[in-house]
């Protein structure tokens, strides 16, 4: 393990000494774990990931600064089965604590108890092959309690952070742009070019490979995370979480679990078609409503038109443009 190298690699990032110091401990510990069972970390499978992830579990070290120092030391040495696995950790971690925080702010702390009666909020770093029983039961108690719409309009507002420092440059980009069309066109184009970078430098786009297809396929494809327009809607289509797998898979339910981009249901694709309610596919609605609102700086309606847990082989998204702004259309 490349100790000197790592340390000067967060060092380079402006990374607190104190937070260094605990990243190179991490990562020590990790080494010594993996040579244990004759592994290195250059050598580490997302499995080895998991089974030290369930030694921090029972130890309580599994902090996000702790996986964060693992994942910091994928990127550094360019381990894809570390990023992959780090970013599984952390990516939607927030979700069952926002639900369970605004169920208690949005109704009542009876309500919120009375959902989770049975359901712990699951500890950070369990396997992403555990995380859908966690939700299937918190959706069906959910739908008992407040009924499918009450699901729809509290789920529509999202589970995620909002990321707002994150999203703040392209409320930029909106108020420099002509109209909306612009943008997205603008918008397209620019996703395109990072896709177009991972490919270049043969690194990941979060989690997945990139591929000379899957540029071809997003570059022919505007609707792709960038929407186009359509009257007073923009419809925009996910890009399928593993791109690389998904073009190339021919068996639809196989085609399902590379597309699927929710931590929290991807997992159960692999053995259901339909494995939670298709109410939870709100939540995405809710990840698109978040990131217009910052760029439009309005309310902003989402509607989920086309969902794999509805059935549908892809998941399309309706963004219903503010009404101040379509006067500019």
């Amino acid at each position: 393990m490349d100790i000197d190298g790592f340390r000067k690699f967060l060092s380079g990032r402006k990374i607190d000494q104190r937070v260094i110091k605990n990243s190179l401990n991490t990562l020590r510990d990790f080494e010594l774990y993996l040579e244990k069972n004759g592994k290195e970390i250059e050598s580490a499978t997302r499995k080895d990931f998991y089974d030290y992830s369930a030694r921090m579990i029972e130890a309580g070290t599994n902090t996000v600064d702790n996986y964060l120092s693992i994942l910091r030391y994928g990127y550094f040495k360019k381990l894809n089965e570390i990023i992959i696995a780090g970013m599984e950790v952390l990516d939607g971690r927030e979700v069952i604590e926002n639900l369970s925080n605004r169920l208690a702010s949005e109704f009542s702390k009876e309500l919120r108890d009375s959902v989770f009666d049975d359901t712990q909020i699951p500890a950070l770093g369990i396997s992403p092959d555990k995380k859908p029983e966690y939700m299937k039961r918190l959706v069906a108690k959910l739908e008992q309690k407040i009924g499918d719409e009450g699901c729809v309009q509290f789920l529509n507002r999202g589970l995620r952070d909002r990321y707002e420092e994150w999203r703040k440059p392209d409320r930029e980009k909106f108020l420099k742009s002509k109209n909306i069309d612009d943008f997205l066109r603008q918008k397209h184009v620019d996703f395109v070019a990072e896709l177009e970078t991972h490919l270049k430098n043969g690194t990941l786009f979060f989690t997945q490979e990139i591929t000379s297809d899957v540029v071809d396929y997003v570059r022919n494809a505007p609707h792709i995370e960038s929407g186009i327009r359509r009257g007073n809607k923009i419809i925009i289509k996910k890009i399928p979480h593993m791109a690389k797998e998904y073009l190339a898979e021919k068996v639809e339910q196989k085609k399902r679990y590379y597309y699927c981009h929710c931590p929290w249901v991807k997992e159960a694709f692999k053995e259901s078609d339909s494995p939670i309610s298709p109410v939870f596919c709100n939540c995405s609605a809710g990840f698109y409503r978040a990131y217009w609102e910052i760029v439009f700086d309005e309310p902003v309606r989402v509607d989920v038109l086309e969902s794999l847990l509805k059935g549908d082989p892809i998941c399309v998204f309706a963004v219903h443009i503010p009404e101040k702004l379509i006067a500019s259309l």
